[in-house]
């Protein structure tokens, strides 16, 4: 567990990939977010897969938060924050993404399923807001066709305000 704590400390405070970096090569592809994800609407939390990179094995997602989001009507009513819940999954729905990716060619066309199991840690240290646009950035630590660990990012203009650590069952 020190390791995952550690791990957290350090993607909390800088984006660990540069987002000069990031590929722009799944701009403009809507259709990938319903193959790639079991979620919808109003659960489908992520606008667009921006890029990715097989080779260093991570992801770009975006989310733009509108003001009638779901989650902030409550959280809080005279000054709306996106609650960290959802920060939580959003960053999950990219990873899952990103699994389906990767394991791709592993699979050869056989269908498969990649769920979130476990939250190994998360740290919030930032506020988004109605009107924020969140850069949902997943890397990939590890996996084989049954398991898989990923930490990821949100940021918000380039600034970390969410950092975990996670895992996924492949089915």
């Amino acid at each position: 567990m020190k390791e995952v704590a550690d791990r957290l400390r350090a993607l909390r405070r800088t984006a660990m990939i540069d987002p000069g970096d990031w590929p722009a090569n799944l701009e403009g592809r809507p259709d990938l977010l319903t193959e790639l994800l079991p979620h919808r609407p109003p659960m489908l939390l992520v606008d667009e897969l921006v890029g990715w990179d097989r080779g260093r094995e991570f992801i770009v997602g975006r989310r733009v938060v509108s003001r009638d989001h779901i989650g902030l009507s409550g959280h809080f009513p005279e000054a709306p924050v996106l609650p960290g819940t959802l920060l939580v999954e959003m960053l999950g729905q990219v990873g899952v993404a990103l699994f389906r990716l990767l394991l791709a060619d592993e699979f050869q066309g056989e269908e498969f399923q990649v769920r979130a199991t476990k939250i190994l840690g998360a740290h919030f240290t930032g506020e988004v807001r109605p009107g924020d646009s969140v850069d949902l950035v997943v890397r990939a630590v590890g996996y084989d066709t049954f398991l898989g660990e990923c930490e990821a990012q949100a940021l918000v203009e380039g600034r970390v305000v969410a950092a975990m650590a996670g895992e996924v069952a492949i089915m």
